[in-house]
């Protein structure tokens, strides 16, 4: 409630194309891609013995086939919760699946109003036409994001006119 002139009036935290309220910020490292990963492929036998900053650790591992162009039996490890995953990733010196370690993937969390900005960004190693493509493209879409922003302000401004506010 936000008294107003001695008047209570309910106030609701409205979602807009900007946002509202606070924002949840994600830290370089809750990021999967800054800590170390341990991945199945090549592993043989039924536990593989983990050692990381001191800490030593027993891993199983289990053989499941699989069916995909070629039938063959493939490596899966076995977190402590019970999933089974093809990586792990350190947490606090422990190897952990995914869910377990509550880290989330950078992709999920950095520019993603935008795109085709990641792209520019990541085509440093382009040759210049691609870059200058990518950036083209860019354009358009930042173009075509705030005509829309632009649309539905307008359209919202117009409604809220019609009805006195």
């Amino acid at each position: 409630m936000i008294d107003c002139a001695g008047t209570k009036v309910p106030f609701t935290f409205m979602v807009s194309a900007f946002g509202s309220g606070t924002r949840r910020k994600w830290f370089d490292q809750k990021l999967l891609e800054n800590h170390p990963v341990l991945r199945v492929g090549g592993l043989r036998g039924s536990e593989v013995t983990l050692t990381y900053d001191g800490r030593t650790q027993v891993v199983r591992l289990e053989q499941e086939w699989a069916f995909g162009r070629r039938q063959r039996l493939r490596p899966w490890f076995r977190c402590s919760c019970g999933v089974r995953t093809r990586t792990l990733h350190e947490k606090n010196g422990v190897f952990v699946c995914r869910l377990c370690s509550g880290y989330d993937y950078r992709s999920r969390h950095r520019n993603r109003s935008c795109p085709a900005l990641n792209r520019v960004r990541r085509g440093a190693g382009l040759p210049s036409r691609a870059l200058a493509r990518e950036a083209a493209i860019a354009q358009v879409e930042i173009a075509r994001l705030l005509r829309a922003t632009v649309s539905d302000l307008e359209r919202r401004a117009k409604r809220s006119k019609q009805r006195g506010r």
